[in-house]
């Protein structure tokens, strides 16, 4: 045998198993591209070092479906039709048993599934989600109750560990821009005028405010507490149990005594039957008069259905907000003849608090699989992370 074919069978190893990769960002797949190389080159120089006498089995294969007549678009222009998928991404995603997709696709190829002789997903054993919120997959749930199919048999992860910073950084940028006056300081610039708002002369240390989060308790909520701790402020936390973190100056799973404390209100909740309509005008009306008609400005970054547009346009109107700062909406894209647009109040960002960026996915991906790869052997999928439970939508 020459020292060739003998260093080959010395380099063998188990088959990896190929990640195939179904979405509309697409920075990640060659972030995924890259970080595959990295590792391959690192195992090799490991080899060629005598440190391994084998190449590990935990390295993947990347196969990417690439089907713009089925799937176009970025963030909230994204279509998906799974009727126009080709053959060639249909027989891919058959034979696919660890996925990566956004939400709303694998919420529509459910539906596809559902209806067809042969299941699209019949071989997916794990499927991860591009995105931290799952809610368009729990949209469809009815109807594949009613025929049966639900939940399905894969397990499910979020995207998350990464939104944190990020989110943190939003917030506080507007409660800074919001207590500073920052547009209408911009506004006397762009009119050559120097102080000519007197607005810009008012304002508060974040110290003097209190920030109340609502779900403070899951990663995104604690790098807010945190990162609002760190400015000064007093920090309310709403949760489903009075835990104790050490994090916030208060833990209350009573709502009306959370929002009674706020000057700044900012929700991170995820969409569920729980909280759905959870910010009521009532409930901010019975906020607002216990706390002496303090009118918090609300800050939702988490889901739009916490509350609707009639009820943030009723709440300024009638003063239990003082302003309202929406980076998620009811309905995404926001109607163009809606009142909220033109509110000097409101400020409104297209759903960017938190973008999902293909250099963050390798290393999420590549820990999770690796859990994956583990729990194989264990026929148990319980070290996953950010697994979504299938009854209570995240």
């Amino acid at each position: 045998m020459s020292s060739s074919s003998s260093s080959s069978s010395c380099f063998s190893s188990p088959k990896p198993k190929t990640l195939t990769l179904f979405t509309s960002i697409a920075s990640i797949a060659p972030a995924l591209r890259e970080t595959q190389q990295q590792q391959q080159q690192q195992q090799q120089q490991q080899h060629d070092n005598g440190q391994t006498n084998q190449i590990s089995g935990k390295t993947f294969e990347l196969e990417e479906i690439v089907d713009p007549s089925a799937l176009s678009g970025y963030g909230g222009t994204v279509v998906f039709d799974p009727s126009n998928l080709s053959e060639e991404s249909k027989r891919k995603l058959r034979r696919a048993e660890i996925l990566i997709t956004e939400p709303h696709v694998l919420a529509k190829l459910l539906l596809q599934s559902s209806s067809s002789s042969e299941s699209l997903l019949k071989n997916l054993k794990w499927c991860q989600s591009t995105y931290a919120g799952v809610d368009p997959l729990f949209v469809v749930k009815e109807t594949l109750q009613s025929m049966q199919q639900w939940p399905p048999a894969f397990v499910l992860t979020r995207f998350a560990g990464v939104f944190g910073p990020s989110m943190a950084e939003y917030t506080l940028g507007r409660i800074i821009a919001h207590e500073r006056h920052f547009a209408a300081s911009h506004n006397d610039q762009l009119q050559r005028q120097w102080a000519a708002s007197k607005q810009i002369l008012q304002y508060r240390y974040l110290s003097e405010l209190t920030l109340t989060v609502l779900g403070a308790t899951g990663d995104i909520g604690r790098c807010i507490c945190h990162s609002a701790k760190a400015m000064g402020m007093t920090v309310v936390a709403y949760t489903r149990s009075d835990t104790q973190e050490g994090i916030c100056d208060l833990y209350t799973s009573n709502l009306t005594v959370a929002l009674q404390q706020a000057d700044y209100i900012v929700s991170v909740l995820p969409s569920t039957h729980e909280t759905r309509g959870l910010l009521s005008l009532e409930t901010i009306q019975v906020a607002n008069r216990s706390n002496g008609g303090k009118s918090p400005v609300l800050i939702n970054v988490g889901r739009g259905d916490l509350i609707s547009t009639d009820t943030v346009m009723q709440a300024l109107q009638q003063q239990h907000l003082s302003g309202a700062i929406l980076d998620v909406l009811e309905q995404e894209p926001l109607p163009v003849d809606s009142p909220l647009w033109t509110h000097p109040n409101v400020t409104i960002s297209p759903h960017v608090s938190a973008l999902t960026r293909g250099k963050d996915v390798p290393k999420l991906i590549l820990e999770q699989y690796q859990r994956y790869l583990q729990d194989q052997d264990q026929d148990d999928k319980s070290s996953l992370r950010y697994i979504v439970d299938w009854n209570k939508g995240y």
